[in-house]
């Protein structure tokens, strides 16, 4: 499968989205675009979980070739996009979700 955008979603109030939304875009072989959970133009993208646009999870969109979007909820999105991450940013990418992973588990 051909992924040609990783469409990021996510609260700029949470210190561990707005870090991968920061520094994604450096890791992937392919275009990020980034949005914040209350932009009012999220309506543009189908299939999008109302609990994204409630900003309480935030989102991972992979764009296929045809213009359809494969959406990942919450750091599930790690698993998304691991077929555009460039292989020499591996490790880098690895650390970022576990430094995500580790934060979202001591707010549980």
């Amino acid at each position: 499968m051909r992924w040609t955008e990783v469409i990021v979603i996510y609260d700029v109030g949470c210190p561990s989205c707005s870090r991968i939304a920061r520094e994604l875009p450096e890791l992937v072989k392919v275009p990020v675009t980034v949005r914040s959970c209350r932009d009012p133009q999220l309506a543009a993208y189908p299939g999008l979980s109302a609990a994204v646009r409630a900003c309480t999870t935030p989102a991972l969109g992979m764009v296929r070739a045809r213009g359809t979007v494969r959406w990942w909820l919450g750091l599930s999105g790690a698993v998304g996009v691991l077929p555009v991450v460039r292989p020499r940013a591996l490790k880098e990418a690895v650390g970022l979700v576990w430094a995500a992973f580790r934060t979202a588990r001591m707010h549980q």
